[in-house]
């Protein structure tokens, strides 16, 4: 097994319209043109949307929320001083065609789909939530957990098709629980599954402090032993399809593998192989590596799977959270200021830096 550290860090050529949004009073010299192309920001950001009208920005609202291809995106943002960004992809030509582009503030704390690289020598800045929805993602986590071992979702299904019928499951009290990547959200669900008297495991080469009693083991150690699997690990280069053959037939036959994190880090065909095997007895995923998901997948027949559209961030006090938060960071810029939560801090050195260099404290 690979040793990497995973705490979290957390077509089309037709012309893209926008709508934009005005503050009626008279713009100061400062304001920006910011674009939101997330759509959590436009139902959840109420404060952040009032923060960046009263300081003279004016703000963009795309027609659609999509994860856009490159020259769409350069037509959304090429005249855009701040994109608060969803997960489409910032790659070295977009930034390059983007020359007036000062910061990409992700409304989240996954930035795997921005080339941070290429960001830093185009001297735009980057900056995400870290904290925003650890909570969320925690709560959402045990959720899925209680729904594999107790087959709520087919029950569900079942009651509401007219049927009644008991379908045995497993307890998750006292059992053992092996989290990949013990970040602030692996943190968050030890805590909450600690009070199911759950023997915690935990593989991560970066130490962290715990509020609760785990044991450090090794990967190979934490998947033939844990009931539970649950990744919460970053999207890197290093991380990418770390949860493949050898690790499913890893894990044991009445195990399950939950996975609110990233696609990426699945190799979903062996997944799905395990599950058509019964190598593992089930799982849940929140995110898989194409978004949306085709109607056509094969995930959408695998059996014993749990599937939800990325969602585990989106409680309402947490989507709020993070998009004002969000908001706040290209207002802190905006004013001269570096933003708290800046991704790539070498930028503010570099010359090629689109603003003046930011005041630090």
């Amino acid at each position: 097994m690979r040793a990497t550290g995973l705490t979290e860090r957390g077509e089309g050529e037709q012309a893209v319209e926008c709508e934009a949004y005005r503050n009626p009073a008279e713009p100061t010299p400062m304001g920006w043109k910011v674009i939101a192309t997330s759509r959590a920001f436009w139902a959840s950001a109420e404060e952040g949307i009032r923060a960046l009208r009263e300081a003279g920005c004016e703000l963009v609202k795309p027609d659609r929320f999509e994860k856009y291809p490159a020259a769409d995106l350069i037509r959304l943002i090429e005249d855009c001083d701040a994109s608060l960004a969803s997960s489409e992809t910032y790659s070295d030509e977009v930034f390059a065609a983007c020359p007036r582009l000062k910061i990409v503030s992700r409304c989240g704390v996954g930035y795997d789909a921005v080339d941070v690289a290429a960001a830093t020598r185009h001297g735009v800045v980057c900056t995400n939530t870290p904290g925003a929805m650890v909570d969320a993602v925690a709560d959402f986590t045990v959720g899925l957990i209680l729904m594999c071992a107790r087959r709520m979702g087919e029950l569900d299904k079942l009651v509401h098709a007219g049927g009644w019928a008991e379908l045995s499951g497993t307890l998750v009290y006292g059992k053992t629980l092996g989290l990949i990547g013990y970040g602030q959200i692996g943190r968050a669900v030890a805590r909450r599954l600690s009070g199911f008297d759950m023997r915690v495991l935990v593989y991560d080469p970066i130490p962290a402090d715990s509020e609760v009693t785990v044991e450090r083991v090794a990967l190979d150690d934490l998947l033939r032993q844990a009931d539970f699997v649950s990744l919460h690990a970053p999207a890197t280069p290093e991380t990418a399809g770390m949860m493949g053959q050898a690790e499913f037939a890893a894990m044991r036959s009445s195990a399950y593998f939950i996975n609110t994190s990233r696609g990426a880090l699945v190799n979903e065909q062996a997944l799905i192989a395990a599950l058509e095997s019964g190598s593992i007895a089930g799982a849940a995923l929140d995110v898989t590596v194409e978004e949306p998901l085709p109607a056509d997948h094969p995930l959408r027949r695998a059996p014993n799977l749990i599937l939800t559209a990325h969602n585990a961030f989106n409680a309402r006090e947490a989507a709020s959270r993070m998009c004002n938060m969000a908001a706040q960071l290209v207002l802190q810029l905006m004013r001269g200021e570096a933003p708290a939560s800046t991704i790539n801090p070498e930028v503010y050195e570099s010359p090629a830096l689109r603003i003046p260099p930011p005041r630090r404290s």
